[in-house]
């Protein structure tokens, strides 16, 4: 679903969409295929960071630059997060991969905060993998299909998630809606 606005400009209303404005905010900058070597370099960074093989191989893939770290991009969407050698899946990256390790699980009454950017309380956490340390990039999912709704970085250990019940847990780098979810997206 598109919402419309409109948006006064001089004397003249222009009908524009919301969801192109939010896109057209990330700018992707040398845009241009992987090389084996990159290609090598992403493959065992999702190995590191997700335990997951993924098949990445030299020119089916792009990397692009923005202003605070690279992308990886597959067919027209970015599926993961490149930052100081650090590979993280996007969300896209991980709805298209079963990665088992890495999660923190939220309630229902969580799912709208999180998917609208809000860093994640550990009062809304009902379950984490437990290798996850602080630090640690992690990726949020909901607790009945267990679908991804964002990525972070862990400000708590696994086990202290579980049993804080006020503070924030999580604080959040990319989520379902935001500029890089949207980045691609035509109209």
């Amino acid at each position: 679903m598109t919402l419309t606005f409109t948006i006064l400009h001089g004397k003249t209303y222009i009908k524009c969409s919301l969801l192109r404005l939010v896109a057209s905010e990330l700018i992707v900058k040398k845009r241009r295929p992987i090389n084996k070597k990159e290609a090598r370099s992403i493959k065992e960074g999702i190995l590191l960071t997700h335990n997951l093989e993924m098949p990445i191989s030299a020119g089916k893939f792009e990397i692009g630059k923005t202003d605070n770290f690279d992308v990886l991009i597959s067919k027209g969407n970015i599926i993961a997060l490149i930052d100081n050698n650090l590979v993280h899946l996007a969300v896209r990256g991980l709805l298209m991969n079963s990665v088992e390790r890495g999660w923190v699980q939220v309630d229902m009454g969580a799912v709208p905060y999180v998917c609208n950017g809000a860093n994640t309380m550990s009062a809304g956490i009902n379950d984490v993998s437990p290798e996850v340390v602080k630090g640690q990039h992690v990726w949020i999912r909901e607790e009945n299909h267990h679908k991804p709704l964002a990525i972070g970085i862990a400000l708590m250990d696994a086990k202290e998630m579980l049993t804080s019940e006020k503070g924030k847990a999580i604080k959040s780098l990319h989520y379902i809606g935001d500029k890089i979810w949207n980045y691609g997206i035509k109209n």
